[in-house]
């Protein structure tokens, strides 16, 4: 995700990114994991994004990735797993 928005490596390679035309903004790149990837998977109308009848399968972040500088979304970590409504993984108790 971070190399998406930054369009450069992790150690801010090369300096004004590669090409730079092609970044995106977080909402585009989170769109592309959830309903993009459900779309490509002939699942969109069960996946893909949070709406009534559709499975709860989410996670919950460490920190606001569209509120931080994009240069530290590889810093975040995930608290919280749940899959078909049920939490799969939880920091605080793994």
């Amino acid at each position: 995700m971070q190399t998406a928005v930054t369009r450069q490596t992790s150690d801010g390679k090369p300096e004004y990114g590669f090409v730079p035309e092609q970044r995106l903004i977080v909402a585009q790149v989170i769109e592309g994991y959830t309903l993009g990837a459900a779309f490509a998977g002939r699942r969109e109308k069960s996946e893909g994004s949070l709406e009534p009848e559709k499975l709860a399968d989410l996670i919950i972040v460490s920190q606001n990735i569209f509120e931080i500088d994009p240069h530290k979304i590889g810093d975040t970590k995930v608290v919280l797993t749940m899959v078909g409504g049920r939490v799969v993984y939880n920091a605080d108790t793994n």
